[in-house]
C-alpha cells in the first residue's frame, strides 16, 4: 500500500474524529478552540495529501479511476468551505458547520480511496 493510499485512509479517520469532536463541542463549549485546531489539521492532512497525488501523477502514476480526480479534489474543500460559511453565526452553531464539512470529507475520502487504488 502507498503513502498516497495509506494518508487517505488517516484523511478518513482523522475527518471522523473531527465530526465528531464538532458535535461534542455543541454540549461542551470549552472544546470550540480545540475543534477549530482539529478542523484545519483535517484540511491540512487533505491537503498533503492532495499534493502528493499531483506527484504521483506527474510522476506517470494513474489512478484506477479518473473519477478519483474529483473526489480527491472534493475532499480538500469542505473544510474551508464550512469555516467560510460559518464566520458569521455563533460559536455554536459554527459546529454544525463544521460536523458537516468532516462529514463530506469523509464521504469524499471514501470514495477517494475506493477509485484510487489499482
Amino acid at each position: 500500500m502507498s503513502v498516497h493510499a495509506r494518508l487517505g485512509i488517516a484523511v478518513i479517520v482523522v475527518s471522523l474524529i473531527g465530526g465528531v469532536l464538532a458535535l461534542v463541542a455543541r454540549s461542551r463549549p470549552d472544546l470550540i478552540p480545540t475543534v477549530r485546531v482539529f478542523v484545519r489539521l483535517c484540511a491540512a492532512t487533505a491537503g498533503v495529501e492532495a499534493v502528493i497525488g499531483l506527484i504521483m501523477l506527474a510522476t506517470g502514476q494513474r489512478p484506477a479511476e479518473a473519477i478519483h480526480f474529483f473526489y480527491g479534489a472534493a475532499t480538500v474543500v469542505p473544510i474551508p468551505a464550512a469555516e467560510l460559511l460559518a464566520r458569521r453565526v455563533r460559536p455554536r452553531d459554527e459546529m454544525l458547520y463544521l460536523l458537516a464539512g468532516a462529514a463530506a470529507m469523509v464521504l469524499f475520502g471514501i470514495r477517494a480511496v475506493t477509485t484510487g487504488n489499482s
